[in-house]
């Protein structure tokens, strides 16, 4: 039921106003009295009123609006409406807002409910700007657990279907957690009764997908409280991402603690069996972690006291001990809201005796709190408890953003740092050695190298694989070596929520660290004494951000005649944003795997390694045909994106071309889970099952549509297939693996690509020195990506990098001192024919419009556990310059 959380109202979705209900209405002949409307959600629409009869006490008053016109359906809306009003009047515990009335006036039905005042989570994480502590977040859990379990042991029992966090309200007086908006709860006799889709759906990023299909029970609820707690815990709001898509809380905050990570792996798991039973199973595993990490007594259930007759208070937790937390350590801010204190439950009629007992333990348990709490929170403020956990601002906060005259420095736009950096500013501050870096970018501002140098040591040893960090200590090195040096600006994206965009920046500027490195061995020899210094241009979140940093880079190189180019960006939407402004000033800028159609003759100035994406769909075309054996083909695209309409566009064609039968195209958008759960809707409407779904898109929005697909029956034997953008590490290799085993795609590198076309004899040494830069201790065992596995995205990165370095290596070798676009641009050129070199994705060759010549192509399917494996294969190009 909605409610008000101090200035913000709670509605739980929806749209204001039904029109009969407005301020100053008066209801029940002049009983109850409209302040205010509240919101609009379901089949309701809720106001906050004064009840006159009991001393104008504030209440929440749901109204029935129903949208339709139809008698019959205007007769179930009402049973629904009903059914609600009776479910809630039955239930009696302390944290579900009591119904206190219900009356009809003429066509017009009411519900009238307690006002729980307070703050909705929603709305707090909003106002904290950051992820909540662990230890708060458990505790609401807990008590949210507590409600569930008496909702399912209800005859029959009752199942919320709409846990988020806007329909949890910490109340302002006793600090703890209702849950409200009980406007799609079912009992479970009536789960089969016809109802709205959308009533039934719940919210997507938090609704279970078996919920999409109209079934939920219990382990539904725990898989929507465990989303809530997995976006409190991370601020990662899921319905940004792809549906059902969760990569592991400790990924996005790592001081997360391993057992709640575990905790919320289960609860997450898209098989509904393998999740936990019920929930009080979940609640005693919550209680265990408060109790052994947080020294947290267990909060003995409310709605059991008068059963139970005891209730333990929870020990104020003392901050845990150095040995715990690792070093240096982020601090964890304390909770926002008091440490939650018991309040009175309410009881049963027919338990007098247990009542007075229970009062009297809560009077005790207040005298004590009052005594003896006052006294724990002295002690620990006096330092008492171990080290203190005062809150501290984020890096970015800590960074000033600031642009200097000379392009380098950064803007706070929509709280990300976007810029340009020279080891000044560190980007990638969201990893656990942030704070370090932000420390040494600081030391490097001030002038202190050897400070600086030592702090991107200290980073390196909790992130061995941190290309960032990396990429400064070794500009650090060529700045005091003394040699001539060229510099290249890597175009990345290292901030905002985007997990797979990130990934994807991290990955470029691995595989350009390991080219810088390799140059830049024995002073520069295979430069001819000239070193390589990298700066990162952060785009962020936003492609729109990607024409402020190129700004920048203009900028410098007007005042920095060593640039030679930029190396960049990994998406096809930043690239084009940036393309203009770099071509208007003649900076090359070459791209490892931006593969848009749209970027075919764009500029003289732009170069690629990756191919277009007409060459990529043939491929794919091919490959759906003829090893799929798929004579028919629904394709999904975001046509707003570039890169997805284009990739979209030339495989339909394609595949028209070589006899097949095109379904669709469905419309979803990038980073919408619902778009692509309408689009998959609308597929299975149709009268045809299609033998595969072309998605054309990105991985972080395919997680969503495997696991549906493998849920539904109607695509039983339906494969996925997509482009390059799903090969991304970042993206969907995390969280369930329900549908993995059906996901194909195109890519232009894979790590064992050598060794499965029988050329790994002649493996370059990029491979040996992926490893021993990013593993230096050999720590890591199992080959995994990102420490001795590099990803598609370091490789094309890498030789993208070769590329510019090579030419670069061209005009040094000529004896010229500085460079021009025009110079750079016509040594690329020249990277052709006779002149091709070898990458570690296959031969490098460009054509006069900057396309890459013959590029390599394979073909990557994944298994159940979610690993990759190549196709025995070349899907086309050529992969050794001298075959």
């Amino acid at each position: 039921m909605p409610t008000t959380g101090g200035s913000n109202p709670t509605t739980g979705g929806g749209i204001v106003g039904s029109g009969s209900l407005m301020p100053n209405a008066r209801l029940q002949n002049g009983r109850y009295i409209v302040d205010k409307i509240l919101g609009s959600g379901g089949m309701g629409t809720a106001v906050l009123a004064k009840d006159t009869r009991v001393s104008n006490k504030i209440v929440v008053i749901k109204e029935l609006v129903s949208d339709s016109n139809d008698k019959v359906q205007f007769q179930e809306d009402v049973r629904n409406f009903e059914r609600e009003v009776e479910t809630l009047s039955t239930l009696d515990h302390p944290l579900i807002p009591a119904v206190t009335d219900s009356f009809q006036e003429g066509t017009r039905y009411f519900m009238v409910q307690e006002y729980v005042s307070g703050e909705n989570l929603e709305t707090h994480l909003d106002r904290l700007g950051k992820a909540m502590p662990e230890r708060e977040v458990l505790t609401y859990a807990a008590q949210v657990l507590d409600i569930m379990d008496y909702l399912a042991q209800q005859t029959p029992p009752i199942v919320h279907r709409d846990i988020k966090p806007a329909n949890i309200i910490i109340g302002s007086k006793d600090k703890r957690a209702h849950l409200v908006d009980f406007g799609i709860a079912r009992a479970d006799v009536a789960k089969n009764t016809q109802k709205k889709q959308t009533s039934a759906l719940g919210t997507p990023g938090y609704a279970p997908p078996e919920q999409y299909q109209g079934n939920a029970d219990a382990r539904s609820d725990l898989y929507a409280l465990a989303a809530t707690m997995h976006h409190l815990l991370t601020n990662r709001d899921p319905r940004d991402f792809g549906p059902f898509s969760y990569p592991p809380a400790r990924s996005v905050n790592p001081q997360i603690s391993p057992e709640t990570e575990q905790m919320l792996t289960k609860a997450l798991t898209i098989d509904v069996n393998k999740r936990y039973r019920n929930p009080a199973e979940m609640r005693q595993r919550v209680e265990e972690i408060l109790r052994d990490r947080f020294k947290v007594a267990p909060d003995t259930s409310m709605y059991m006291f008068a059963t139970s007759g005891s209730m333990t208070v929870p020990a104020v937790p003392p901050t845990p001990p150095p040995h715990q937390q690792p070093q240096p350590v982020r601090p964890q801010p304390q909770p926002q809201f008091p440490p939650p204190r018991p309040v009175p439950p309410r009881q049963n009629n027919n338990n007098g005796l247990l009542r007075g007992l229970g009062i009297l333990a809560v009077v005790v348990i207040l005298i004590l709190a009052i005594l003896i709490v006052p006294l724990l929170l002295t002690n620990s403020r006096s330092g008492n408890s171990g080290t203190t956990t005062a809150s501290t601002p984020s890096p970015e906060v800590n960074q000033t953003a600031q642009v200097e005259s000379n392009g380098i420095g950064a803007s706070l736009v929509n709280g990300e740092l976007i810029g340009l950096s020279d080891g000044t500013l560190a980007f990638d501050t969201s990893r656990p050695d942030g704070d370090v870096k932000t420390q040494a970018a600081q030391k490097l501002k001030d002038g202190d190298n050897s400070a600086a140098s030592s702090l991107f040591r200290s980073a390196l040893t909790q992130e061995s694989n941190d290309a960032e960090a990396l990429i400064y200590l070794e500009n650090l090195r060529v700045q005091s070596s003394g040699l001539p040096h060229i510099t290249l600006i890597a175009g990345v994206m290292l901030t905002g929520s985007d997990s797979a965009a990130i990934q994807a920046g991290r990955d470029a500027l691995q595989g350009m660290y390991v080219a810088q490195k390799e140059f830049n061995a024995n002073n520069g020899a295979k430069l001819n004494g000239t070193l390589v210094r990298i700066l990162i241009a952060n785009a962020g979140s936003s492609s729109q951000n990607a024409k402020q940093a190129a700004q920048q880079i203009v900028k410098l190189a007007q005042s920095d005649k060593t640039v030679i180019g930029v190396s960049g960006w990994p998406y096809s939407s930043f690239t084009q944003n940036a393309l203009d402004v770099l071509s208007s000033a003649r900076i090359p800028m070459l791209s490892g795997t931006a593969s848009s159609d749209d970027l075919t003759d764009a500029s003289p100035y732009f170069f690629r390694v990756a191919p277009p994406n007409t060459f990529q769909a043939q491929v794919g075309a091919q490959y759906a045909l003829n090893k799929l054996q798929a004579k028919e083909v629904a394709v999904f695209v975001d046509q707003s994106d570039s890169y997805s309409r284009s990739l979209a566009d030339a495989f339909r064609q394609q595949y028209q071309k070589l006899g097949g039968t095109i379904q669709g195209p469905y419309q979803y958008t990038r980073g919408d889970q619902g778009s692509v759960t309408s689009a998959l809707q609308s597929l299975a409407s149709q009268d045809t099952t299609p033998g595969v779904i072309y998605f054309s898109g990105y991985s972080g929005d395919v997680a969503g549509l495997m696991n549906q697909v493998a849920a539904n029956p109607k695509f039983a034997n339906t494969k996925i297939l997509g482009g390059d953008a799903l090969y991304n590490l970042g993206g969907y290799t995390t969280g369930n693996r329900a549908g993995y085993d059906r996901l194909h795609f195109t890519a232009f590198a894979y790590p064992d690509e050598w060794d499965v076309l029988g050329f790994g004899g002649q493996k370059p040494g990029f491979f040996a020195d992926y490893g021993n830069a990013f593993d230096p201790n050999k720590q890591h065992k199992g080959s995994p990506y990102g420490f001795t596995r590099p990803a598609f995205n370091v490789m094309l990165a890498y030789d993208a990098t070769l590329a510019l370095i090579t030419a670069g290596g061209k005009i040094t070798s000529s004896g010229k001192q500085s460079f021009s676009g025009a110079d750079v641009r016509q040594a690329l050129l020249s990277i052709s024919g006779n002149g091709a070199i070898q990458g570690v994705s296959g031969q490098i060759a460009f054509g006069s419009n900057g396309d890459p010549v013959d590029k390599a192509v394979v073909v990557i399917y994944v298994d159940q556990n979610g690993n990759n494996h190549m196709e025995n294969q070349l899907g086309s190009g050529k992969f050794l310059v001298n075959s």
